[in-house]
């Protein structure tokens, strides 16, 4: 499963970050590092973009690149 895949106010650990993402730096830097708790805040009712919270910050990002961060709740 992937955050996109997350409903509001879910909970879940990060398991990985597909090799193909654009932003893979930017989101280790913000974050997103395997093993770290993620909950998903805001879901735009048009699909994107997410809002997630996460070491302390809430994060938007577009669902094309939440689909490419790996998730288990």
């Amino acid at each position: 499963m992937t955050i996109a895949d997350m409903k509001e106010n879910q909970r879940g650990v990060i398991l990985y970050i597909r090799k193909d993402c654009d932003i893979k730096r930017r989101l280790f830097d913000m974050g997103f590092i395997k093993g770290n708790e993620i909950s998903c805040v805001w879901k735009n009712p048009f699909g994107s973009p997410i809002a997630y919270s996460i070491e302390g910050s809430v994060v938007a990002l577009r669902k094309p690149d939440a689909e490419k961060v790996g998730v288990v709740i």
